[in-house]
């Protein structure tokens, strides 16, 4: 019998790639299933890579124009005034240190539409008639600082993390239940295959 010679080049197509895909590809035993698993499985894949950006890019980019859109509503006509405090400055509150805030106090301001009154925030050691900054809005009511546009893009930016994520967890979520319900499709039509194929092997048809 003669040994095949390594060095021939005709004793390695079996080996080839391209073979070995056509092997996998006519294999009797891959069965239609197994290939709509492999379809499923590149095209959750493929939602993955291209999806996941796009829903994350989406969803921050839609919060961070709305809270944009709400803190530019919400600024609106804010501006600074100096007001006078009309009382001194309270205790300072327990547990708070130095210099920190005490609460509010008494302040009077002027403007274009007269004199106003309200309390405001204010820190240790303030005296009456201390002249201090604050911010009104357009009916002349104390208010907060204009919010930083800062904190509309971490905001943005924390709405497309959690929204990629979420996508994440739907797409595996739905890879998990078509495995899961394509294996009992299986199953089930294993177990209807073996009860007909069975009595015949085990020869129980025959008795």
């Amino acid at each position: 019998m003669r040994t095949p010679d390594p060095r021939d080049p005709r004793n390695h197509r079996k080996h080839r790639p391209g073979h070995a895909r056509a092997a996998r590809k006519n294999n009797p035993l891959r069965r239609p299933a197994d290939r709509l698993r492999v379809l499923v499985n590149v095209l959750l894949i493929v939602v993955l890579i291209i999806g996941l950006p796009l829903a994350g890019w989406a969803a921050g980019t839609l919060t961070y124009d709305h809270y944009q859109g709400i803190t530019h509503s919400q600024n609106l006509g804010k501006h600074q005034v100096t007001a006078h405090l009309t009382a001194n400055a309270g205790h300072l509150v327990p547990g708070a240190v130095p210099g920190g805030a005490v609460g509010t106090a008494p302040v009077t301001w002027t403007d274009g539409s007269g004199t106003h009154t309200s309390r405001t925030v204010v820190t240790e050691g303030q005296k009456k008639g201390t002249s201090i900054r604050i911010w009104v809005d357009r009916a002349d009511r104390v208010t907060l600082p204009p919010e930083n546009s800062s904190v509309g893009l971490i905001t943005g930016v924390t709405a497309g993390i959690v929204a990629a994520s979420t996508a994440a967890v739907l797409v595996s979520g739905a890879r998990a239940g078509f495995h899961r319900s394509l294996d009992r499709r299986l199953d089930a039509q294993w177990d209807k295959e073996w009860a007909e194929v069975e009595p015949k092997w085990s020869h129980r048809s025959d008795r």
